[in-house]
């Protein structure tokens, strides 16, 4: 008889357990073991990293914006299965909705796959890059589906 109640609290436990549902956080990176979905670097530069975490709370994770574009490319018709994408705002290391991010375009700006793209939290803090190092274009979320990635 004794045992009864700590079958219902341990079933109740569970089924608790299994109602919840997946974390949409973005993951970190772990510098020895992640690596790019798309070109198996190793992801070093944590503000360059994106990431899409999925609708199951996995992520996947890239190097590059540019390598993030290709897979969503390569997925078309599977995004379904996205939840969120993730950028770091440039200079900040801190996930971003990648949707609501700014991104900055130059040819002279050093990125892992050297596509010359940066992301930043807001407008703001984009044209305030592009102010200091007197170079660079705006881009919006919708631009990048637009943006030539193969020239690079």
């Amino acid at each position: 008889m004794k045992k009864a109640p700590m079958v219902l609290t341990l079933m109740a436990s569970l089924a608790l357990g299994a109602c919840q549902q997946a974390s949409h956080d973005p993951h970190g990176i772990d510098h020895d073991v992640d690596t790019c979905e798309i070109c198996n670097m190793a992801i070093n530069n944590t503000q360059a990293a994106t990431q899409i975490v999925m609708e199951d709370g996995s992520a996947v994770k890239f190097d590059d914006i540019g390598c993030m574009m290709q897979y969503k490319e390569e997925q078309e018709g599977q995004s379904e299965s996205f939840h969120t994408e993730y950028i770091n705002s440039y200079g900040e290391e801190s996930w971003t909705d990648a949707e609501e991010s700014t991104y900055v375009y130059d040819e002279d700006i050093s990125t892992p796959m050297g596509n010359g793209v940066i992301s930043f939290g807001s407008e703001a803090e984009a044209e305030n890059y592009i102010d200091t190092e007197g170079q660079g274009e705006l881009l919006t979320y919708q631009d990048l589906s637009e943006h030539d990635w193969d020239s690079f």
